[in-house]
Parts: structure tokens; C-alpha cells; sequence
């Protein structure tokens, strides 16, 4: 939710600075040749505590992520680019002040992306950007290697970007529409799975903040 609210107040901020921006007839835009690499980090904690008659529980969750990207104008606005991705959390849930389970997740991703600029103001634009996205991915519960996953994602996520200054830029973007497929190898039960999914989302798992450096 907190996400959400910081999304639409920058929507808000893009928006009130995009109507100063009308006075002058310069929207931003991107010559061809112009570089830039860009960086996304994101860190969420989470505790919970449950306390009964009989007995107690407490939950901690505790997730990090990081996304850099190098992205070429090949030509007007429009840009070719390369991003690395690595993704943790972890979750650990005590009984009676005593450790019961725990489990941790570690994903690395590959996303070569095409993106398009459309300028709606001098410092602000609005993007689409095209992606495919490979992730693989281990789930270990109690210290055993129990879930093993290898992902493609093909889609689009929409964004802004707003110019701090002639080189920095912030950026936003939330939601993904795009298709999933999946293979899962649980080795619990000695068992493989693959799943498809075709999905549009809103949520904010799928909110990227970054800044980005042009050139």
C-alpha cells in the first residue's frame, strides 16, 4: 500500500510539473547516440506477532532486490538495453520464542528490453518498455534445497521518467501485461511442473523506483 501511495504521488508531481512545463513548446526527448545506465533497488521488512491462549507465533520477512541497466538510443527516443537482476528473502517464523521453520529464496534475472519515450512535458516523459526476462531461481526450506524454478516473462511495463537535472532522472513504473512460463523442479517430492499464465498487474511487487544516469 505504501508503494502505491508513493507511485501516485509522484503521478501527482509528474502531473502538476507537466502542466508548468505546456507554457514553453520543448517536450523532453532523446537524440539518437544517447546513453544511459540505470539503477532499481528495493527493500521490504515485515514483523508480525500472533499471541494465543496456548501459544505464541512471530513472522519475519525480510526482501532485497536490485536491477542495473544499461540501455543505447539507436535512434530518436527509442532505446535498445541489456538489465541484471538479483532478488532475496527471506522469512522466519518462531513458536513459543523457539525457531520452527525457515525458509529463503534467492532468484538471479536476465532482461534485454526495447523502450520508447514519448515526452509530455520539458522534464517529463512517459515510456513503454518491451521486455523478456529470464529468472531462475532456489526456495530453501530449513536449510534444504527444496524448489528450483527457470522463468521467461515476455512484456510490457509502463513508467515515467522526470529529469532532476540535465544528466539524473527519476523513474517510476508499476504493472506488468505480459505472459509467463514456468518450470518448477521440487525436489521434496521429486516432482516437475511447468505453468503458463498470461497476466495483467497492478500490485505493488511489480513497482520500480529508480534513477537513472543519461549521457
Amino acid at each position: 500500500m505504501k508503494k502505491i501511495t508513493l507511485f501516485v504521488f509522484l503521478l501527482a508531481f509528474a502531473f502538476v510539473n507537466a502542466q508548468n512545463d505546456d507554457k514553453t513548446t520543448d517536450k523532453l526527448s532523446f537524440a539518437k547516440g544517447t546513453q544511459f545506465v540505470n539503477l532499481n533497488l528495493s527493500l521490504n521488512t515485515t514483523n508480525s506477532d500472533l499471541n494465543g491462549a496456548i501459544q505464541t507465533q512471530e513472522s519475519r520477512n525480510f526482501g532485497f532486490s536490485i536491477n542495473p541497466s544499461y540501455s543505447y538510443a539507436i535512434s530518436d527516443n527509442f532505446f535498445l538495453g541489456l538489465g541484471l537482476g538479483y532478488t532475496t528473502n527471506s522469512r522466519e517464523n518462531d513458536l513459543n520464542g523457539v525457531l520452527d521453520n525457515e525458509a529463503s529464496t534467492n532468484s538471479f534475472s536476465v532482461f534485454p528490453f526495447v523502450r520508447y519515450y514519448k515526452g509530455i512535458g520539458k522534464k517529463l516523459a512517459f515510456f513503454v518498455q518491451g521486455e523478456t526476462r529470464y529468472s531462475h531461481s532456489k526456495n530453501e526450506v530449513n536449510n534444504t534445497n527444496a524448489r528450483t524454478t527457470n522463468s521467461f516473462f515476455f512484456g510490457v511495463r509502463p513508467g515515467l521518467t522526470f529529469m532532476l537535472s540535465k544528466n539524473i532522472g527519476l523513474e517510476t513504473s508499476i504493472g506488468a501485461l505480459g505472459y509467463t512460463t514456468s518450470n518448477v523442479e521440487d525436489e521434496g517430492n521429486n516432482s516437475e511442473s511447468d505453468f503458463n499464465s498470461f497476466n495483467f498487474s497492478l500490485n505493488s511487487s511489480n513497482l520500480l523506483v529508480g534513477l537513472s544516469y543519461y549521457f
